[in-house]
């Protein structure tokens, strides 16, 4: 797992240029603490730093191919490198135990098309210096990222959005619909567009050319949910927990240990089930509780449904895991909340993204790596909200939900109503429509995994990679998709569950308890509704002139008169703050 970063000028890199990758490999040394190196050839110069999970301890960087005319900096585990080397060493002298090189002489051989043939995740950038010529690709989920800028004069690419910002290799503009979004539907923001303009984001499963200074996209892959219903249930069943297996095994493959995130819902501890049965020691496994979380009122929360801690013990115990409980005080969740704030350079959307950080923040005493189930709701129907009709007709059911940011009229009249207006075209190009209940169920799960789980698939890496660790998403396996692909709606939704087949597949390895367990959300902090207030009205008080542009301020001036009692006011208390903490990150950077 590494950083990487990049920038190509047809007509010469300039002295500025050599200086600004330099910082950018400074600034993304916390994504790969084990080495590093720069590459440049006049019109294109390469950054990477990596972090040592599979391969030798040293490696020149970027690796190139042996005739020299190809370099690539790599993001990434392909866990079927050795599969695919044994294909390719016929014809390709190998001279590394890495994936990397695999990479590069699967696409010398095979082109694009070898994309389809990697299951794992990834970002990289290759360069053709005979023909001045770039390849980037991200896999199916962007679980890694790609970030880039394009302009007449030159083409910058990095793993961090806001390294591009603080390299100085791009300007700090602040999107204005971008921030509109953060307010009003963080959960769907800055898929489609970034709050710091000019940036770009390679879509999941999407390679991109760069060749004389035009910048062409396309996909290689889609994840849609198929509409024609399931003619053998039981053998897909079957079929959904051999792939889930594989897929963890494959996850554990590493020169190091790996760890996992044990929430003790079905997914994680699924994951905790399966890498027992291929380690050969107690799998180390954390879960975070929050000083007083046993006197949550969870009937009244919105997504957190029960505390997670009984659960994850239980499982831990039953399959012999190395379990770590992160406890977490006020004073300690205080200092994580604005350094996450501070960490997310898409600005923070959820308030779960602190105990993500936390989570890192331990994991990383003991492992560079770490399994997660993220990615397991999104694409097996595993939101309950929508097994209920009233629930789905629109997306302005999910933005009622969470509640909405005042926002100024006079910057957008209707926020609710045009970002309503905006997911519902979003799933009509696709192929969606709203005409239907299950229709209305499919467009949905569009939203739900094109853009919450690149959300999400962003605040995991961003995390974890801040503490230089790994996540490693089984559920985002080649594999595990294609299948998921498969389910119908019908199926994943049966008899009133979410997630019905593959709790029915997790029963093989899992207490009916655990199995069966209510969705909940990955646990944050309930009682730091003061916590978050406070520092909501300290950044209002000292920063606030920048919202002041796009926010009603005598309703937000409201909002910092009284400690919120509601979730859903402490969650937008939460976004304005997140906002403010983003802006005063990068506007020192501007000045």
């Amino acid at each position: 797992m590494c950083g990487i970063a990049g920038i190509v000028r047809s007509s010469g890199l300039h002295q500025g240029d050599r200086r600004c990758l330099s910082r950018l490999q400074k600034l993304l040394s916390h994504r790969g603490p084990d080495g590093a190196g720069q590459y440049e050839d006049g019109h294109c110069g390469l950054v990477q730093t990596r972090l040592r999970l599979i391969g030798p301890a040293q490696m020149t960087l970027p690796v190139s191919s042996a005739d020299g005319r190809f370099r690539i900096v790599y993001n990434g585990e392909v866990y079927n490198f050795a599969e695919l080397r044994r294909e390719l060493q016929r014809e390709t002298p190998f001279a590394l135990a890495s994936d990397t090189e695999v990479v590069l002489a699967a696409y010398i051989r095979w082109g694009v098309a070898a994309l389809r043939r990697f299951n794992g995740m990834f970002a990289f950038f290759i360069w053709d210096a005979q023909e001045h010529r770039g390849l980037a690709a991200c896999c199916p989920l962007a679980i890694k990222p790609f970030f880039y800028h394009r302009s007449e004069e030159y083409f910058a690419f990095a793993s961090e959005a806001g390294a591009l910002v603080e390299s100085r290799a791009v300007g700090f503009i602040p999107d204005g619909e971008a921030i509109a979004e953060a307010l009003v539907a963080p959960y769907f923001s800055s898929v489609t567009r970034l709050p710091l303009a000019g940036i770009g984001r390679l879509a999941p499963g999407s390679w991109l050319e760069l060749r004389d200074d035009r910048v062409s996209t396309a996909s290689y892959f889609e994840f849609t949910h198929q509409r024609t219903p399931a003619t053998n249930v039981e053998g897909l069943i079957e079929q959904v927990a051999q792939s889930a297996e594989q897929a963890t095994a494959a996850a554990l493959h590493a020169d190091t240990p790996v760890g996992l995130f044990l929430s003790g819902g079905v997914d994680s501890s699924l994951l905790a089930a399966l890498a027992q049965r291929y380690s050969t020691q107690p799998l180390p496994a954390w879960t975070i509780s929050y000083a007083g979380e046993h006197t949550a009122n969870y009937s009244q929360s919105l997504i957190v449904k029960s505390a997670d801690l009984p659960f994850a013990e239980r499982v831990a115990a039953r399959h012999g895991c190395d379990h770590s409980v992160v406890a977490i005080d006020e004073e300690r969740y205080e200092q994580a909340l604005l350094r996450t704030l501070r960490t997310n350079d898409l600005i923070c959307a959820w308030e779960q993204e602190v105990s993500q950080f936390l989570l890192a923040e331990a994991a990383a005493t003991r492992v560079k790596a770490v399994m997660v189930g993220d990615a397991a709701d999104e694409t097996h129907f595993g939101y309950s909200f929508l097994l209920d009709p009233r629930r789905i007709d629109s997306p302005r059911r999910v933005i009622d939900f969470f509640g909405v940011a005042p926002l100024r009229r006079s910057f957008l009249d209707n926020p609710a109503d045009y970002f309503t207006c905006k997911y519902r075209k979003f799933a009509e190009d696709r192929g969606y429509r709203w005409s239907s209940e299950t229709e209305q169920r499919l467009a949905m799960s569009c939203l739900i995994y094109r853009l919450w789980l690149t959300r999400l698939m962003h605040n995991g890496d961003i995390h974890l990679m801040a503490h230089s660790v790994e996540g490693r998403v089984p559920f985002g396996d080649s594999g595990v998709l294609a299948l998921a692909q498969m389910v119908p709606a019908e199926v994943g939704f049966r008899d009133g569950v979410e997630k019905w087949h593959l709790r029915r597949a997790a029963e093989r390895f899992l207490d009916a308890e655990v199995a069966w367990r209510p969705k909940s959300a990955l646990s944050k902090n309930l009682l730091a509704n003061r916590t978050i207030h406070r520092h909501f009205v300290r950044a209002w008080r000292e920063s606030g002139a920048f919202l002041e542009h796009y926010v009603d301020c005598d309703r937000v001036e409201q909002l910092a008169l009284a400690v919120p009692e509601s979730e859903r006011e402490t969650g937008i208390c939460f976004r304005l703050l997140a906002v403010m903490t983003w802006f005063e990150r990068f506007h020192g950077v501007a000045r």
